[in-house]
């Protein structure tokens, strides 16, 4: 995995009003630069070299070394910032002999997008240019955007004049040394700016493309670009995998809630212990019985359902994942089921004294756990669209709206039989689909 060159040595005039530098604008609880360097740590890239100038010492500052993030960061000074963002990896020369990636401090990007560049082959004296070919003024200002012209995988020309173009530049890069003898070139002509070296490579027939649309990108250029990134980072919180309550219900609330925990120092682990703590209270409610308990354990059931996503937003908002947290989350939403259900059924008994309660409680409490344990190999194959979009998802938000609309209209028994005929169907269901698509062995 090659190192990559981040540069941050601008301004950032169009964005300074809000924070100063712009590397270091906030944005959902980690700065623009922290996102860069995270999302570059995850496609595998641990070697960071970033090019300061424009209020170094508070980049330098609040990065470090990079330890706290898993990384190693070497920075790379350009007193010449102001001459434009050329001169910045013009500085970088004697740093690089081979391939590396090169990333905007402000251009926030999915890291499947580097791990496309990285497979990308080409000649040792090319460089690469990821570009969309998505072109809206619905999705970029197309008057302030890089326009790309290619023809054969190539770049033919590049700049923000252009008339004719068919591309637009995402600022992630696959660069050789070739890239500095472009700079050369552009700035003895007085141009100073990546794009003027780029147009170089570009007449040469050496600036390569890779098509990476539909993968998330954003140039956080403005204020309005600022906030699309915002929109589009809560807006990617939603999963294949949700269900019709968390699609249309649960996640409406908890991404709005997770937008602003994001801000305070509060770990994935934390809301997950909160979330869990909140069931059993539901639990606990529910196993009183009486209209007016089993009304709040409803409530709580469900407050409890949408907070329960608010761990694995916080997660990836803020690249907190780990495979603990995930195993924690999956172990403590079990033991909450359970309580649930259990705490419904002694509700029941002790307003019914019917042994048919605990029968129904046994079989939602068994479907309710085969739902859980087949999920995993369920959730894998809507995510590769082996299902072809025929996939229906009934996991654990929907069996919660179930037990709190049950306690809404005070009828817990009807809720123990729907819960326990959808759950053990659900499972029949899946076993069903997976026996149709040839599932290997391995799994």
């Amino acid at each position: 995995m090659p190192e990559a060159l981040i540069i941050a040595a601008g301004r950032g005039s169009r964005l300074s009003r809000f924070y100063s530098p712009k590397p270091l604008t906030p944005i959902l609880g980690l700065a623009l630069i922290e996102r860069i360097i995270l999302t570059g740590k995850i496609a595998g890239v641990h070697e960071f070299k970033i090019v300061v100038g424009y209020e170094a010492d508070k980049i330098r500052k609040e990065l470090g070394n990079g330890i706290k993030y898993g990384v190693s960061i070497q920075y790379i000074d350009n007193p010449d910032w102001e001459k434009g963002n050329g001169v910045s990896v013009l500085k970088a020369k004697e740093y690089f002999h081979g391939q590396f990636l090169l990333l905007m401090s402000d251009h926030l990007f999915d890291e499947n997008i580097i791990n496309k560049l990285i497979c990308h082959e080409m000649d040792s004296d090319h460089c690469a240019l990821c570009i969309d070919k998505t072109i809206s003024s619905d999705y970029f200002d197309l008057d302030d955007v890089t326009k790309v012209q290619t023809v054969a995988g190539k770049a033919e020309s590049i700049g923000k004049s252009l008339d004719k173009f068919n591309a637009i530049d995402t600022g992630v890069f696959l660069c050789t040394p070739a890239i500095f003898e472009a700079l050369e070139k552009s700035v003895a002509q007085g141009q100073f700016s990546l794009s003027a070296g780029n147009q170089i490579l570009a007449r040469e027939g050496r600036l390569e493309t890779v098509d990476v649309s539909g993968c998330f990108w954003v140039d956080v250029d403005n204020e309005k670009a600022l906030k699309k990134a915002k929109k589009t980072l809560i807006r990617r919180l939603f999963k294949p995998t949700d269900g019709p309550i968390s699609k249309n219900v649960n996640r409406r609330l908890s991404t709005r809630l997770s937008a602003h925990l994001a801000y305070h120092d509060i770990s994935p682990n934390a809301i997950t212990l909160v979330s869990f703590s909140l069931a059993v209270l539901s639990a606990i409610f529910f196993y009183l019985g009486g209209y007016l308990f089993i009304l709040f354990g409803g409530i709580i059931a469900q407050l409890s359902s949408v907070l329960d996503g608010c761990d694995g937003e916080i997660a990836r908002l803020k690249f907190q994942f780990s495979t603990f947290g995930a195993w924690l989350d999956k172990v403590l939403d079990r033991y909450a089921d359970g309580l649930i259900i259990m705490g419904i059924t002694h509700a029941l008994w002790i307003s019914t004294n019917s042994e048919f309660v605990w029968l129904s409680g046994f079989l939602a409490l068994t479907g309710t756990f085969m739902n859980s344990y087949t999920a995993a190999i369920y959730d894998d194959l809507i995510k590769t669209k082996a299902l072809n979009g025929t996939a229906v998802r009934v996991g654990r938000d929907s069996r919660l709206f179930i037990i709190f609309i049950g306690a809404l209209c005070n009828q817990l028994f009807l809720t123990l039989v729907i819960l326990a005929a959808m759950t053990n169907a659900e499972a029949f269901r899946r076993l069903f689909v997976l026996k149709n698509i040839h599932i290997s062995p391995a799994h």
